[in-house]
Protein backbone atom coordinates (compact mmCIF):
# COMPACT_ATOMS: atom_id res chain seq x y z
CA UNK A 1 0.00 0.00 0.00
CA UNK A 2 1.28 3.45 -0.92
CA UNK A 3 2.17 5.70 2.07
CA UNK A 4 -0.07 8.73 2.36
CA UNK A 5 1.75 12.01 1.74
CA UNK A 6 0.89 15.14 3.75
CA UNK A 7 -0.18 18.37 2.05
CA UNK A 8 3.21 19.91 2.87
CA UNK A 9 4.91 16.86 1.48
CA UNK A 10 2.95 17.23 -1.75
CA UNK A 11 3.88 20.93 -1.95
CA UNK A 12 7.51 19.88 -1.72
CA UNK A 13 7.06 17.08 -4.27
CA UNK A 14 5.25 19.40 -6.69
CA UNK A 15 7.93 22.12 -6.22
CA UNK A 16 5.42 24.67 -4.93
CA UNK A 17 7.21 25.61 -1.69
CA UNK A 18 8.75 28.82 -3.08
CA UNK A 19 5.37 30.05 -4.32
CA UNK A 20 3.85 29.20 -0.95
CA UNK A 21 6.48 31.17 1.02
CA UNK A 22 6.20 34.16 -1.31
CA UNK A 23 2.40 34.14 -0.98
CA UNK A 24 2.76 33.93 2.81
CA UNK A 25 5.22 36.86 2.80
CA UNK A 26 2.82 38.91 0.65
CA UNK A 27 0.02 38.13 3.09
CA UNK A 28 2.12 39.28 6.06
CA UNK A 29 3.02 42.51 4.24
CA UNK A 30 -0.70 43.00 3.52
CA UNK A 31 -1.51 42.60 7.22
CA UNK A 32 1.28 45.04 8.23
CA UNK A 33 0.28 47.66 5.64
CA UNK A 34 -3.36 47.40 6.66
CA UNK A 35 -2.37 47.80 10.33
CA UNK A 36 -0.25 50.82 9.46
CA UNK A 37 -3.20 52.33 7.60
CA UNK A 38 -5.18 52.18 10.84
CA UNK A 39 -2.58 54.33 12.69
CA UNK A 40 -4.16 57.83 13.14
CA UNK A 41 -0.93 59.68 12.28
CA UNK A 42 -0.64 57.87 8.95
CA UNK A 43 -4.40 57.97 8.31
CA UNK A 44 -4.47 61.77 8.65
CA UNK A 45 -1.58 62.23 6.22
CA UNK A 46 -3.16 62.21 2.78
CA UNK A 47 0.00 61.11 0.91
CA UNK A 48 0.93 58.29 3.33
CA UNK A 49 -2.67 57.06 3.64
CA UNK A 50 -3.04 56.87 -0.17
CA UNK A 51 0.26 54.99 -0.47
CA UNK A 52 -0.75 52.52 2.26
CA UNK A 53 -4.23 52.07 0.72
CA UNK A 54 -2.75 51.32 -2.70
CA UNK A 55 -0.13 49.02 -1.12
CA UNK A 56 -2.42 46.76 0.88
CA UNK A 57 -4.97 46.67 -1.96
CA UNK A 58 -2.35 45.52 -4.47
CA UNK A 59 -0.89 43.07 -1.93
CA UNK A 60 -4.33 41.56 -1.36
CA UNK A 61 -4.81 41.06 -5.12
CA UNK A 62 -1.33 39.51 -5.33
CA UNK A 63 -2.07 37.12 -2.45
CA UNK A 64 -5.36 35.99 -4.01
CA UNK A 65 -3.70 35.50 -7.42
CA UNK A 66 -0.80 33.50 -6.02
CA UNK A 67 -3.09 31.39 -3.83
CA UNK A 68 -5.25 30.57 -6.86
CA UNK A 69 -2.18 29.59 -8.90
CA UNK A 70 -0.87 27.37 -6.10
CA UNK A 71 -4.25 25.64 -5.70
CA UNK A 72 -4.60 25.06 -9.46
CA UNK A 73 -1.03 23.75 -9.78
CA UNK A 74 -1.49 21.54 -6.72
CA UNK A 75 -4.60 19.85 -8.13
CA UNK A 76 -3.10 19.54 -11.61
CA UNK A 77 -0.11 17.73 -10.12
CA UNK A 78 -2.39 15.49 -8.06
CA UNK A 79 -4.40 14.58 -11.17
CA UNK A 80 -1.19 13.98 -13.13
CA UNK A 81 0.08 11.68 -10.39
CA UNK A 82 -3.25 9.85 -10.27
CA UNK A 83 -3.23 9.29 -14.03
CA UNK A 84 0.43 8.35 -13.94
CA UNK A 85 -0.25 5.73 -11.26
CA UNK A 86 -3.10 4.27 -13.34
CA UNK A 87 -0.93 4.17 -16.44
CA UNK A 88 2.02 2.64 -14.60
CA UNK A 89 -0.25 -0.11 -13.26
CA UNK A 90 -1.40 -0.81 -16.81
CA UNK A 91 -4.66 0.95 -17.71
CA UNK A 92 -4.29 3.00 -20.87
CA UNK A 93 -7.85 4.10 -21.72
CA UNK A 94 -11.40 3.43 -20.52
CA UNK A 95 -14.33 2.64 -22.83
CA UNK A 96 -18.07 2.50 -22.35
CA UNK A 97 -18.62 1.00 -25.81
CA UNK A 98 -16.63 -2.23 -25.94
CA UNK A 99 -17.85 -3.21 -29.41
CA UNK A 100 -16.55 -0.01 -31.00
CA UNK A 101 -13.19 -0.32 -29.23
CA UNK A 102 -12.77 -3.90 -30.46
CA UNK A 103 -13.81 -3.10 -34.03
CA UNK A 104 -11.15 -0.39 -34.21
CA UNK A 105 -8.45 -2.79 -33.04
CA UNK A 106 -9.64 -5.64 -35.28
CA UNK A 107 -9.46 -3.39 -38.35
CA UNK A 108 -5.64 -3.57 -38.17
CA UNK A 109 -5.26 -7.05 -36.67
CA UNK A 110 -3.13 -9.55 -38.63
CA UNK A 111 -1.35 -11.70 -36.01
CA UNK A 112 -3.46 -13.11 -33.19
CA UNK A 113 -6.86 -12.90 -31.51
CA UNK A 114 -7.66 -14.15 -28.02
CA UNK A 115 -11.30 -14.55 -27.00
CA UNK A 116 -12.81 -15.50 -23.66
CA UNK A 117 -16.47 -15.73 -22.79
CA UNK A 118 -19.69 -17.47 -21.87
CA UNK A 119 -22.48 -16.57 -24.31
CA UNK A 120 -20.44 -15.04 -27.19
CA UNK A 121 -23.11 -12.43 -27.93
CA UNK A 122 -20.54 -9.69 -28.56
CA UNK A 123 -18.21 -12.07 -30.40
CA UNK A 124 -21.06 -12.99 -32.76
CA UNK A 125 -21.52 -9.31 -33.60
CA UNK A 126 -17.80 -9.05 -34.37
CA UNK A 127 -17.73 -12.00 -36.81
CA UNK A 128 -17.09 -9.98 -40.01
CA UNK A 129 -14.19 -8.16 -38.33
CA UNK A 130 -12.72 -11.40 -36.96
CA UNK A 131 -13.01 -13.11 -40.35
CA UNK A 132 -11.24 -10.20 -42.05
CA UNK A 133 -8.42 -10.37 -39.50
CA UNK A 134 -8.04 -14.13 -40.07
CA UNK A 135 -7.81 -13.59 -43.81
CA UNK A 136 -5.02 -11.08 -43.15
CA UNK A 137 -3.11 -13.75 -41.21
CA UNK A 138 -4.42 -13.69 -37.63
CA UNK A 139 -4.58 -16.84 -35.49
CA UNK A 140 -7.41 -17.39 -33.00
CA UNK A 141 -7.43 -18.85 -29.49
CA UNK A 142 -10.74 -19.00 -27.61
CA UNK A 143 -11.26 -19.98 -23.98
CA UNK A 144 -14.95 -20.62 -23.37
CA UNK A 145 -16.99 -21.55 -20.30
CA UNK A 146 -19.72 -23.60 -22.08
CA UNK A 147 -23.41 -24.08 -21.12
CA UNK A 148 -22.89 -27.69 -20.06
CA UNK A 149 -20.35 -26.68 -17.40
CA UNK A 150 -21.04 -25.98 -13.74
CA UNK A 151 -19.26 -22.64 -14.09
CA UNK A 152 -21.73 -21.48 -16.75
CA UNK A 153 -24.75 -22.61 -14.76
CA UNK A 154 -23.53 -20.79 -11.66
CA UNK A 155 -23.51 -17.53 -13.59
CA UNK A 156 -26.37 -17.87 -16.09
CA UNK A 157 -28.51 -20.77 -14.88
CA UNK A 158 -29.83 -23.65 -16.97
CA UNK A 159 -32.11 -21.87 -19.44
CA UNK A 160 -29.73 -19.57 -21.33
CA UNK A 161 -29.89 -20.21 -25.09
CA UNK A 162 -26.42 -19.66 -26.50
CA UNK A 163 -25.69 -22.48 -28.97
CA UNK A 164 -26.70 -20.41 -32.01
CA UNK A 165 -24.03 -17.89 -30.97
CA UNK A 166 -21.45 -20.66 -30.64
CA UNK A 167 -22.34 -22.14 -34.03
CA UNK A 168 -22.27 -18.76 -35.78
CA UNK A 169 -18.93 -17.68 -34.23
CA UNK A 170 -17.05 -20.91 -34.83
CA UNK A 171 -18.50 -21.41 -38.31
CA UNK A 172 -17.16 -17.95 -39.24
CA UNK A 173 -13.75 -18.72 -37.76
CA UNK A 174 -13.55 -22.11 -39.45
CA UNK A 175 -14.67 -20.77 -42.83
CA UNK A 176 -12.08 -17.96 -42.72
CA UNK A 177 -9.44 -20.47 -41.60
CA UNK A 178 -10.19 -22.80 -44.52
CA UNK A 179 -10.29 -19.89 -46.97
CA UNK A 180 -6.83 -18.82 -45.86
CA UNK A 181 -5.49 -22.34 -45.48
CA UNK A 182 -4.55 -21.92 -41.82
CA UNK A 183 -3.38 -24.90 -39.76
CA UNK A 184 -5.76 -26.29 -37.15
CA UNK A 185 -3.16 -25.88 -34.39
CA UNK A 186 -3.33 -22.11 -34.90
CA UNK A 187 -7.11 -22.03 -34.39
CA UNK A 188 -8.22 -23.49 -31.10
CA UNK A 189 -11.38 -23.25 -29.05
CA UNK A 190 -10.98 -24.85 -25.64
CA UNK A 191 -13.57 -25.29 -22.90
CA UNK A 192 -13.16 -24.78 -19.17
CA UNK A 193 -15.40 -25.46 -16.21
CA UNK A 194 -14.10 -22.53 -14.15
CA UNK A 195 -16.28 -19.40 -13.95
CA UNK A 196 -14.76 -16.47 -15.85
CA UNK A 197 -14.43 -13.22 -13.90
CA UNK A 198 -13.36 -10.98 -16.77
CA UNK A 199 -14.39 -10.64 -20.39
CA UNK A 200 -11.07 -10.45 -22.21
CA UNK A 201 -10.01 -9.98 -25.82
CA UNK A 202 -6.44 -9.64 -27.01
CA UNK A 203 -6.12 -8.19 -30.50
CA UNK A 204 -2.47 -8.61 -31.57
CA UNK A 205 -0.72 -7.07 -28.54
CA UNK A 206 -3.69 -4.95 -27.42
CA UNK A 207 -5.81 -6.21 -24.52
CA UNK A 208 -9.36 -5.00 -23.90
CA UNK A 209 -10.93 -6.38 -20.75
CA UNK A 210 -13.51 -5.71 -18.08
CA UNK A 211 -15.46 -7.54 -15.38
CA UNK A 212 -18.47 -9.80 -15.81
CA UNK A 213 -21.45 -8.15 -14.15
CA UNK A 214 -24.55 -9.77 -12.65
CA UNK A 215 -26.82 -6.80 -13.45
CA UNK A 216 -29.91 -7.70 -15.47
CA UNK A 217 -31.58 -6.16 -18.49
CA UNK A 218 -35.12 -6.78 -19.86
CA UNK A 219 -34.02 -8.59 -23.04
CA UNK A 220 -31.05 -10.78 -22.14
CA UNK A 221 -31.64 -11.10 -18.35
CA UNK A 222 -27.91 -10.63 -17.77
CA UNK A 223 -26.03 -7.63 -19.10
CA UNK A 224 -24.22 -8.20 -22.37
CA UNK A 225 -20.42 -8.00 -22.44
CA UNK A 226 -20.50 -4.96 -24.72
CA UNK A 227 -22.36 -3.02 -22.02
CA UNK A 228 -19.70 -3.53 -19.36
CA UNK A 229 -17.15 -0.79 -18.87
CA UNK A 230 -13.80 -1.92 -20.24
CA UNK A 231 -10.25 -0.67 -20.58
CA UNK A 232 -7.22 -1.05 -22.81
CA UNK A 233 -4.12 -2.32 -21.05
CA UNK A 234 -0.64 -0.92 -21.52
CA UNK A 235 1.86 -3.41 -22.95
CA UNK A 236 4.72 -4.46 -20.67
CA UNK A 237 2.82 -3.47 -17.55
CA UNK A 238 1.96 -5.29 -14.34
CA UNK A 239 -1.72 -5.53 -15.30
CA UNK A 240 -0.86 -6.81 -18.79
CA UNK A 241 1.10 -9.67 -17.23
CA UNK A 242 -1.73 -10.44 -14.81
CA UNK A 243 -4.40 -10.62 -17.54
CA UNK A 244 -2.29 -12.63 -20.00
CA UNK A 245 -1.29 -14.92 -17.13
CA UNK A 246 -4.94 -15.55 -16.29
CA UNK A 247 -5.74 -16.39 -19.92
CA UNK A 248 -2.82 -18.79 -20.16
CA UNK A 249 -3.82 -20.42 -16.87
CA UNK A 250 -7.37 -21.02 -18.12
CA UNK A 251 -5.96 -22.34 -21.38
CA UNK A 252 -3.68 -24.70 -19.49
CA UNK A 253 -6.57 -25.95 -17.30
CA UNK A 254 -8.93 -26.63 -20.24
CA UNK A 255 -10.20 -30.20 -20.52
CA UNK A 256 -11.67 -30.28 -24.04
CA UNK A 257 -10.93 -28.72 -27.42
CA UNK A 258 -13.12 -28.24 -30.48
CA UNK A 259 -12.50 -30.65 -33.36
CA UNK A 260 -13.00 -28.48 -36.46
CA UNK A 261 -13.76 -31.32 -38.87
CA UNK A 262 -16.37 -32.87 -36.59
CA UNK A 263 -17.74 -29.41 -35.83
CA UNK A 264 -18.35 -28.79 -39.56
CA UNK A 265 -20.29 -32.06 -39.76
CA UNK A 266 -22.39 -31.12 -36.73
CA UNK A 267 -23.17 -27.72 -38.27
CA UNK A 268 -24.42 -29.34 -41.46
CA UNK A 269 -26.59 -31.73 -39.44
CA UNK A 270 -28.08 -28.92 -37.34
CA UNK A 271 -28.77 -26.82 -40.45
CA UNK A 272 -30.71 -29.70 -41.98
CA UNK A 273 -32.76 -30.57 -38.89
CA UNK A 274 -34.94 -29.01 -36.22
CA UNK A 275 -33.33 -29.40 -32.82
CA UNK A 276 -34.04 -27.95 -29.41
CA UNK A 277 -31.35 -26.17 -27.37
CA UNK A 278 -30.50 -29.23 -25.27
CA UNK A 279 -30.02 -31.35 -28.40
CA UNK A 280 -27.81 -28.69 -29.98
CA UNK A 281 -25.70 -28.57 -26.84
CA UNK A 282 -25.14 -32.32 -26.86
CA UNK A 283 -24.32 -32.32 -30.58
CA UNK A 284 -21.87 -29.47 -30.17
CA UNK A 285 -20.35 -31.17 -27.14
CA UNK A 286 -19.81 -34.31 -29.21
CA UNK A 287 -17.58 -32.24 -31.54
CA UNK A 288 -15.15 -31.64 -28.66
CA UNK A 289 -12.15 -33.87 -27.98
CA UNK A 290 -10.64 -34.43 -24.53
CA UNK A 291 -7.22 -32.87 -24.09
CA UNK A 292 -4.74 -35.57 -23.00
CA UNK A 293 -3.15 -35.16 -19.59
CA UNK A 294 0.20 -33.43 -19.73
CA UNK A 295 -0.53 -31.69 -23.03
CA UNK A 296 0.85 -28.15 -23.07
CA UNK A 297 -1.80 -25.69 -24.22
CA UNK A 298 -0.05 -22.61 -25.53
CA UNK A 299 -1.46 -19.68 -27.44
CA UNK A 300 -0.56 -19.15 -31.07
CA UNK A 301 1.05 -15.71 -30.69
Amino acid sequence: MKKRISVWGRLKAYKLRVQFWIALLMFLLFVLSMAAYQVPAFRENEVISNILLALFTSLLVTVFTMAAEIIVSYHEHRNDQYLEDIYQFGIATFHRDKETALRELLSDCDKSIWISGYRLILTRQLRPDIAAAIRRGAHVTAVICPPWSQGFRLVYGDNEKVLDNYLACFETINAARLERGGAEKDFRAVFVDKPLFSDTYRIDQNIVTGPYMHNTDPEFKRMMAKDFFCYNIVRRSELYEIVTGEFRTLLHDAKTVLNWERFAEICRKIDEGDYCEAEKIEMFRSACDPIPEGTENETAD
